[in-house]
């Protein structure tokens, strides 16, 4: 009778032990189901850059701007003078034509179908010796009289779609604007002064390289997880 006693015990023993593990694991289970929210998102990781044309010009190429239109570039390119640039396809720029000034320019501004070219030293806020062409008909461009003064536009530097696009002594280079990450670069031969943008495409002045068209392509992004 002790015996069979005995038994009862041990079977409501690992009864109860069965129990109580299953209760665990389903505590356990529940734990791991629990809903965790997770939220993805894109991030920009680069931006294609192709060389599409470049065009030799008379003298440096250190300043460019152009019409509205977007059709014609006007290049400020040292004791060249002032060179006038069909740019309607940006695969094939020509010159229209190049015109002398009387003393070195580096700087160049359109304004109402005249374009102002003159000298500007780094470290000075005033231009010196301005010349104005009236380029209501850029091929056959017109000198006028000199002027003192003139907008000045930042030819160095562009924003758009938050995106910033800028030239240095390295290349062309595009980066975020919320996080200032390098999303393109592209090298150049020469230094690169000063560029101007036609939608995707930056048209640079090159120095000694001339005119150098650069489109800006396919971008690629990479998925990023985000837990609330």
């Amino acid at each position: 009778m002790q015996k069979i006693l005995i038994i009862i015990s041990l079977l409501l023993y690992w009864v109860g032990c069965g129990e109580s593990n299953g209760k665990s694991s389903e505590r356990s289970l529940t734990s791991l189901s629990s809903e965790v929210n997770i939220k993805a998102h894109t991030e920009l990781e680069h931006v294609a850059i192709m060389e599409i044309s470049s065009l030799y010009l008379e003298g440096v190429a250190l300043d460019i701007a152009i019409s509205k239109d977007g059709d014609f570039a006007y290049v400020a390119s040292g004791d060249a003078g002032l060179n006038i640039v069909d740019i309607s396809d940006p695969y094939n720029p020509k010159t229209v034509g190049y015109y002398d000034t009387l003393q070195y320019v580096n700087n160049v501004e359109l304004v109402d179908g005249v374009a102002y070219v003159s000298y500007k030293a780094q470290e000075w806020s005033d231009f010196i010796a301005v010349s104005a062409f009236d380029v209501s008909d850029p091929y056959q461009a017109e000198i006028l009289e000199s002027h003192e003064v003139f907008t000045n536009n930042n030819h160095k530097r562009y924003t758009q779609n938050g995106l910033i696009y800028y030239v240095d002594k390295e290349g062309f280079k595009i980066i975020n604007e919320n996080d200032y990450k390098t999303v393109g670069r592209y090298d150049l031969f020469d230094t690169a002064y000063a560029f101007v943008m036609r939608e995707n495409i930056a048209f640079i002045a090159n120095g000694r390289n001339g005119l150098t068209v650069l489109k800006a392509g396919e971008s690629g992004y990479t998925a990023k997880l985000t837990n609330p």
